[in-house]
């Protein structure tokens, strides 16, 4: 955001609070007209001073320490990690450094957790700030939008929930971008695509895949009250296959798709139907004899007669994929002849604009994109798009050109899946949305609204206006956006763990910050730069803590610096050096916790410290030797992948399902003091990989399952460690939970999640544990 719309911005906040305080400072003065206030102590709730200092601090929202009340700031989105495939994205490592939260894993990006719609402005495609225009926060996908004429706009696709609240198919969304809650239609299609919509009168029409809406049988076709989203059961046109598109005539509907026939006319792919009934307009019969159209648009011809253009993969007499028909059906001479699928058309002016998965028309190469006289002739027009791009929706406003599609490139100028240019001299807009995903048919019909400030988005997508970090990052937890840290990261990061000013990291990665570093780093977060030396671990480095004196490191290695280390070692704290100290496990370590004279170990052993103990125990931190505790007879009977303590109590949570005979499900406890064990302390169907505790004993116990207790309840649950019970504090979510930690009482968690309570997540969630 420029200085000057920054400070637009702020006079707007401090205007709307402004008059909105006005009704508690009526009410202050009516209670206090009798008696003239004090004047000379602002702690003094009778005083001028203290009222004075109260608005200040209302508008700003200051919460700080004071005698003077805390106005809390409204709750920042914070970005999340983002991949051009969502269900990709992974967080494997988290840590928290002056307000920074460091993220590390498998991702392309860092953005906005939009979900698969976006508002945009306009004029540079940047997302319209959440304080003025919340986020839409869909889950999944939508395919097409259309203005209400009033501000807002009507959002399509198969989607199951919008900004938290359980909603289908078609939302309505206000001019404020808040979801209109008394338009509802029920189940909608009932998890099938809608491909398009019309506004006309007080209907709104619908096309797509479905063959039910709210349980009542439609064929591909309905209507619902623009208002209500009631089903208007007067208006019946039943298709039997798929309407890709709907176009408004003077007199009817026009209707395009895969269908051979509407309401028994016979008449299919392209048909004309009734506005107040969906009877079909026998007088309009083109005569498409194959294949299906994907899009139609009203238009003039060379002569000014009205005509409609149609694109798809149909054939129409010969040739195919393009053509436009007159107001009785015919077809006329405009004879673009794509050689291959049309999925969009827009007429501006003369010009018919297409685009789809062709390179010639006729003769003419051209790729995926073309502009056509009405008399037939082919512009000039080129987006020097390359073979493996492709385009798939297009829309004009304002006098520019609005694409969509996959490709990172237009004009040899970066544009990540989306751009804009003036049709009239070719020159890319500031327009840049920069998306996480691209667009393919039939998502990204866009519509703008009625002030044409805002634009809505709809695909597949998860977040707008990202920026590149491949695989390693940070976001500002004051802003909630991305830092300016790019460490050009070559590799997997499996764990980050921060003590003072360094933050040391462990993965399977070969250079961060273009330097060589194979699989552990040292990094000063003052600086931004790698400290040195920085051992070579030969694979995966899997957990990572420090102590006094020490860095201690577990994964599957078994040579550090040149020295064998079986999948355990220790560094110096002041120079990184490799230490003597040598337990020598026999297989993977994956947690650690250095707590008073034990260094707790777990893993997929079964021998470390020169004794056999499986899966779990402690190691004399002076000479490496097993302790034998918390037990020299009771183990797991499966590997231990996470440990964590309050209270001298220490929980671990792994694959097992019984400790020395005992069932325990994947999860249980030992006292820190005695080592004895209790048990079945919650139930889960899968694998438990972490464990996090805050600083009132609340916490989370997350991994690969999706119930607890048989109830479902997909990767993490939060938990009383001091009670040992499970909170009531749980909400749905979706994808298996791999790192989390407390930071005082705030816990950060990640892995592969991709929503929590109903909105999306780029791969981590967090939550204050102060509130349970």
């Amino acid at each position: 955001m420029d200085q000057g719309l920054s400070v637009s911005y702020v006079r707007f906040q401090v205007m709307k609070r402004l008059i909105r305080f006005s009704f508690l400072m009526l009410f202050f003065y009516s209670i206090t007209l009798c008696k003239p206030p004090e004047l000379t102590n602002q702690c003094d709730p009778k005083s001028e001073s203290y009222f004075t200092a109260s608005i200040i601090r209302y508008l700003i929202s200051d919460s700080s320490p004071s005698c003077l009340p805390g106005f809390p700031k409204p709750a920042i989105p914070i970005w999340g990690a983002h991949s051009e495939i969502p269900s990709l994205v992974q967080i494997m490592g988290m840590a928290i450094h002056d307000n920074k939260l460091y993220l590390g894993g498998t991702f392309s990006f860092l953005g906005p957790n939009t979900g698969g719609a976006a508002i945009l402005n306009t004029s540079n495609g940047s997302l319209v700030d959440s304080s003025s225009c919340p986020y839409l926060d869909l889950l999944s996908n939508s395919n097409v939008a259309i203005s209400d004429e009033r501000g807002g706009f009507y959002l399509a696709g198969n989607f199951t929930h919008i900004q938290g609240v359980a909603k289908q198919s078609l939302v309505h969304i206000n001019s404020n971008c808040k979801l209109d809650t008394n338009f509802d239609v029920g189940t909608g299609t009932g998890g099938a695509d809608i491909r398009d919509l019309l506004l006309a009168g007080e209907k709104i029409y619908i096309a797509g895949s479905f063959s039910t809406w709210n349980g009542s049988p439609r064929g591909y076709l309905a209507a619902v009250n623009r208002y209500s989203g009631v089903l208007d059961t007067t208006w019946v046109a039943n298709a039997d296959a798929t309407v890709e598109a709907i176009a408004a005539d003077t007199d009817g509907l026009f209707v395009a798709g895969q269908f051979t026939s509407i309401n028994g006319s016979g008449i299919g792919r392209l048909s004309k139907i009734s506005y107040d009934t969906g009877t079909p307009d026998l007088s309009f019969s083109p005569n498409i004899s194959a294949g299906a159209i994907r899009t139609i648009a009203m238009g003039k011809d060379a002569s000014n007669n009205k005509v409609i253009y149609a694109g798809g993969s149909f054939t129409a007499v010969s040739p195919a994929n393009a053509r436009s028909f007159e107001m009785d059906g015919n077809m006329t001479a405009w004879n673009p002849a794509p050689n291959n699928l049309v999925n969009d058309i827009i007429t501006v002016g003369t010009k018919v604009y297409l685009i789809g998965s062709f390179n010639l028309l006729g003769a003419t190469t051209r790729n995926y994109f073309a502009a056509v006289d009405i008399n037939g002739s082919i512009g000039n027009e080129d987006l020097q798009l390359i073979a493996s791009d492709s385009i798939a929706s297009i829309a004009e406003f304002g006098g520019k050109i609005y694409i969509l599609g996959n490709f990172t490139s237009v004009f040899g100028k970066p544009r990540r899946h989306g751009f804009s240019v003036d049709p009239t001299n070719g020159e890319l807009s500031d327009w840049d949305p920069k998306f996480s995903s691209s667009f393919s048919y039939p998502n990204g019909k866009i519509a703008f609204s009625s002030d044409g400030s805002k634009v809505l988005v709809p695909g597949s997508f998860s977040s707008v206006n990202v920026v590149e970090r491949s695989g390693f990052g940070s976001i500002d937890l004051t802003t909630g956006k991305a830092t300016e840290f790019n460490p050009q990261f070559t590799g997997s990061i499996r764990y980050l763990h921060v003590r003072d000013n360094l933050m040391y990291g462990g993965g399977l990665f070969t250079s961060v910050l273009n330097q060589s570093r194979t699989n552990f780093f040292i990094l000063n977060l003052n600086t931004l730069s790698l400290e040195g030396p920085a051992p070579t671990f030969d694979s995966n480095v899997e957990t990572i803590t420090t102590d006094n004196q020490y860095i201690y490191v577990g994964g599957s290695f078994t040579n550090v610096a040149g020295s064998a280390r079986a999948y355990i070692a220790r560094l110096a704290l002041t120079n990184g050096t490799v230490d003597s100290w040598n337990p020598t496990a026999d297989s993977e370590v994956y947690s650690i916790i250095a707590k008073d004279d034990k260094i707790f170990v777990a893993g997929d052993f079964n021998n470390i410290g020169a004794a056999g103990t499986d899966f779990i125990s402690s190691l004399d931190p002076t000479n490496g030797n097993n302790l034998l505790f918390p037990s020299s007879t009771l183990f797991p009977n499966a590997n231990v992948n996470s440990i964590a303590t309050y209270q001298n109590q220490f929980f671990i949570g792994g694959s097992f399902i019984n400790i020395g005979g005992q069932t325990t499900s994947r999860f249980s406890s030992f006292d820190g003091t005695t080592g004895a064990y209790t048990h079945q302390l919650l139930s889960t169907d899968s694998d438990i990989a972490t464990i996090a505790i805050g600083e009132n004993g609340k916490g989370i116990v997350g991994g690969y399952f999706t119930t607890i207790n048989g109830a479902p309840k997909p990767g993490f649950v939060f938990y009383d460690f001091l009670n040992k019970k499970i909170l009531d504090n749980n909400f749905p979510s979706e994808g298996d939970v791999y790192r989390s930690f407390a930071f005082k009482n705030i816990l950060y968690f990640g892995g592969r999640i991709t929503q929590v309570n109903n909105r999306p997540m780029g791969g981590f969630s967090y939550t204050d544990l102060s509130s349970f």
